[in-house]
């Protein structure tokens, strides 16, 4: 069977939701494919700042106050920081948010198909895209089934197989990070509206992140560059043990906890390298453009920024009748000024900052100072 759309949207995560949202009143063919059903598990750190609610609320003016009472979403309004028996707090400006991936990509599905005409095909596995002078074409693993459309938005994440096919891009190993995580229970001393962030000398810049999630548990997580993990042959797990053992706060803090889940890994594809993010026919947003922070290591904001940005394009693209490379170029350069831009600040930073001896007893000395925390604080 052939199924034609003037839109193809792969992947069901929040830049792909996200970007059908954003083509709702568009008149459009539209629909979402993904390998997976939903609710489905998803591994990640789970944080997401004001950006990603911000922009979701800019397409539909009551997203923010419906996503904060929804049932599995927790508001975080301040983040503390310890190494070294010093403990920062930040009293952040703005809030941000938690929730765990199982419910959130569901909820932002559940809002696609109340306000929207967009179909959906689950466990659809693709294998081949190919481009004809008409669109894309889709070819699936295990299926005669063909997908056609006239614009295809890659939105499959990390391992994205849009942009290997259509973008050319490989894993470069300097530029992706690979992390583990589990949840917890239990904990002494939680503030559901806190997260809190464990830094250790051993590990230089790599971070223990600790963020509370609805039902009094945490998602806790560390990771690295693959790079350095191939290099020195490190096992994460072994690693996120090992944070443990060297912080006499976190064995304090974890003597009572439990875990509530298995200890499992992910890869994200960090923005320090973008590569090329449309072409003919095609636009990537999200994991699948290689949108995480490089110092952060977060990246649902601008993978939710990317959707909006891809499906507002998008629109231009069938009032002109013209997918070309070129019109197409349009896309990479709003993407660079809402996203790529302060990903390369964030780049550029962390390598100036990652070659300062001793570069967080720096940091965290300076943080004494009022004005330096209130400027730090500004910023989120």
């Amino acid at each position: 069977m052939v199924y034609e759309y003037d839109i193809i949207i792969v992947g069901g995560g929040p830049s792909g939701t996200t970007c059908a949202l954003a083509l709702r009143n568009a008149g459009l063919k539209v629909a979402i494919i993904d390998k997976s059903t939903f609710p489905r598990n998803k591994v990640c750190g789970e944080l997401m700042h004001r950006k990603a609610v911000d922009t979701l609320t800019s397409i539909l003016p009551e997203f923010k106050d419906t996503f904060k009472q929804f049932h599995r979403t927790t508001v975080l309004k301040k983040t503390i920081m310890h190494y070294k028996n010093q403990d920062v707090v930040y009293h952040w400006n703005s809030e941000s948010y938690t929730c765990p991936r199982y419910y959130f990509d569901e909820f932002l599905i559940n809002y696609v198909k109340q306000t929207s005409t967009t179909a959906f095909h689950f466990n659809v596995l693709p294998e081949k895209y190919v481009t004809t002078d008409a669109g894309i074409e889709i070819h699936l693993k295990n299926s005669d089934d063909i997908f056609k459309c006239k614009l295809l938005i890659g939105a499959d994440g990390t391992n994205s197989l849009v942009a290997k096919q259509l973008a050319s891009k490989v894993i470069d190993k300097k530029h992706y990070m690979g992390a583990v995580r589990a949840y917890y229970s239990n904990i002494s001393n939680l503030q559901e509206d806190t997260s809190e962030v464990f830094f250790n000398d051993y590990f230089g810049l790599n971070c223990l992140w600790v963020f509370p999630v609805k039902g009094n548990m945490e998602n806790v997580g560390f990771g690295f560059l693959t790079s350095k993990i191939s290099k020195e042959k490190i096992s994460l797990k072994d690693t996120y043990y090992d944070y443990f053992k060297r912080s006499p706060e976190l064995k304090e803090r974890f003597k009572d906890a439990k875990m509530e889940s298995e200890l499992e890994g992910f890869g994200v594809a960090l923005g320090s390298t973008i590569g090329i993010t449309s072409g003919k026919h095609f636009m990537l947003v999200g994991d699948a453009a290689s949108l995480t922070n490089p110092i952060s290591g977060t990246g649902m904001g601008n993978a939710i920024v990317s959707g909006k940005l891809a499906g507002e394009h998008a629109i231009k693209c069938f009032k002109a009748q013209d997918f070309s490379e070129e019109k197409m170029k349009e896309y990479d350069q709003i993407l660079y000024e809402k996203v790529v831009k302060d990903i390369t600040a964030s780049y550029k930073a962390q390598r100036m900052l990652s070659r300062i001896p001793f570069i967080l007893d720096v940091a965290f000395f300076l943080v004494r100072f009022k004005s330096i925390k209130d400027k730090i604080q500004s910023w989120v």
